[in-house]
């Protein structure tokens, strides 16, 4: 209410009808959970509908083009994390998916002679990805691999030193662990391609956690567009303000 009152073009919307149809230009507050947005997987399922990722990158463009000095937008795939702290790839894979789209729109929207874009991560996360699964081996199954003698694929899934199979990916701790409810002994259950397939499937880990955890490894930089080129090498996070901060006074210095 608060927002609405500010002024005639304040506008909040809680569904994606509603912010779908408000008009270019409106000064647009969209809240579709109490917390945490649905999950890209299950989006769809929403019963007063939200709107996707691209769908609101869209949005938000189609306003802040309009502004005759520029814009910084931020767009965030905060739930690819939620997911993997949960052990769940399946999710964490949608969402990288529902991110790239976001990240399509902008550059079909944007121009790169004016237009920076960056694309990156603040942390990773502990999923591994099993080598030698054989080419078009989905990457939620079980890894059926070639043959050690002539590369031939093998029509049976691979088995673990244990003579179990296992899947393409798994993660190095979280809610998924191996090891049994009082932490005593770790024995892996047999694993099914059904099983596997699930959308709430948890990934088989090795140390027992309530919560996945963030990793340390480095995370990558993405980036097109005035001065992307100065991403090079490993750096700093903070290095990121810092080129955006150099590319916006180029910017107003051309403009003068």
């Amino acid at each position: 209410t608060e927002w609405a009152l500010r002024s005639g073009k304040h506008k909040y919307v809680w569904n994606r009808e509603d912010f779908l149809t408000a008009k270019p230009g409106t000064k647009l507050l969209g809240l579709f959970e109490p917390s945490h947005m649905q999950y890209e997987a299950d989006r769809l399922g929403d019963r007063a509908g939200e709107p996707s990722l691209a769908e609101m990158t869209r949005k938000a463009l189609g306003t802040l083009q309009r502004q005759p000095n520029g814009y910084v937008l931020m767009v965030e795939a905060g739930r690819i994390d939620h997911a993997h702290h949960r052990g769940n790839a399946a999710r964490a894979l949608r969402d990288v998916q529902a991110f790239d789209e976001a990240v399509a729109m902008a550059k079909t929207m944007t121009n790169d002679r004016d237009t920076l874009i960056i694309v990156t991560a603040d942390h990773g996360h502990t999923m591994a990805i099993q080598g030698y699964p054989q080419r078009g081996n989905p990457i939620l199954g079980l890894v059926r691999s070639v043959s050690r003698s002539n590369g031939a694929p093998e029509e049976n899934n691979a088995l673990a030193a244990d003579k179990k199979p296992y899947t393409t990916l798994s993660y190095a701790n979280g809610p998924g662990s191996v090891y049994s409810d009082d932490h005593t002994s770790a024995s892996r259950p047999t694993l099914t391609v059904k099983q596997t397939n699930e959308l709430d499937y948890q990934q088989q880990a090795l140390i027992p956690m309530g919560s996945e955890t963030h990793g340390g490894q480095d995370v990558q930089i993405f980036a097109s567009g005035p001065q992307a080129f100065l991403f090079s090498g490993v750096v700093e996070q903070n290095y990121i303000f810092h080129v955006i901060d150099y590319a916006m006074q180029l910017r107003a210095t051309a403009e003068k």
